[in-house]
């Protein structure tokens, strides 16, 4: 069902762990779209937003194609990591792979450096957030570490393995020597970085990978 309705895009961490915490419930979003959001979704989204301006500021930029969506997405992974390795902490951080053969994308709550100052490994974080102050079910916290586990496959395939960047281009239907907006290069720019084309950004999507290290085994679900 999921191939059915996510083909020539990638998979969402949350559609995995949406279907594990109810199928039917997934099937029926797939098949007739998301229902109105709750006060409680509301609720999640917002203290969401306030952790992500609490390190993080963003900015508005206006982009004209796939390539220079995902040119975006990759400047920011670029971004989040390097505020990681300076700053020892880093908020929303969008990650794509493979796994089992399907792309998969996800946004990871949050990543910290160890405090010893020793290890080079960061550390996965997830907030859960809560509309009452209740305790989570067992069902909630299990989705939760699959959740963590699904981002720490995604951080760890990134930066250990070669990314397949034909096959991405192949898959989503993407031109590596799309010329970027000025609006686009301007960002890219400001960052420190000078790209003309959608492959440029990708070269530095990967040499970035190439200096991280894979995240540790301890997750923390809060």
């Amino acid at each position: 069902l999921l191939s059915r309705y996510r083909e020539r895009r990638a998979l969402a961490v949350t559609d995995i762990t949406a279907t594990e915490w109810c199928d039917k419930q997934m099937e029926f979003v797939l098949e007739h779209g998301k229902p109105e959001r709750t006060e409680a979704m509301k609720a999640g989204s917002d203290r969401h937003a306030q952790l992500e301006q609490e390190v993080i500021e963003r900015v508005d930029i206006a982009v004209r194609s796939a390539e220079e969506s995902w040119a975006v997405k990759f400047m920011n992974f670029i971004v989040g990591s390097n505020q990681l390795l300076f700053n020892g902490m880093t908020r929303e951080l969008p990650v794509i792979g493979v796994v089992e053969g399907s792309w998969m994308v996800g946004i990871i709550d949050e990543l910290r450096m160890p405090v010893d100052g020793i290890s080079f490994h960061p550390i996965l974080v997830d907030t859960k957030t809560r509309f009452k102050a209740t305790i989570p079910s067992e069902a909630q916290k299990r989705n939760g570490r699959l959740q963590l586990m699904c981002y720490k496959y995604l951080w760890d395939s990134s930066i250990s393995e070669k990314f397949p960047a034909e096959n991405f281009f192949s898959y989503f239907d993407l031109n590596p020597d799309f010329l970027l907006s000025d609006d686009v290069k301007r960002y890219i720019s400001s960052i420190g970085f000078n790209a003309q084309t959608f492959g440029d950004v990708m070269k530095f999507y990967k040499i970035t990978c190439h200096t991280l290290s894979r995240s540790q085994e301890q997750l923390i679900l809060r």
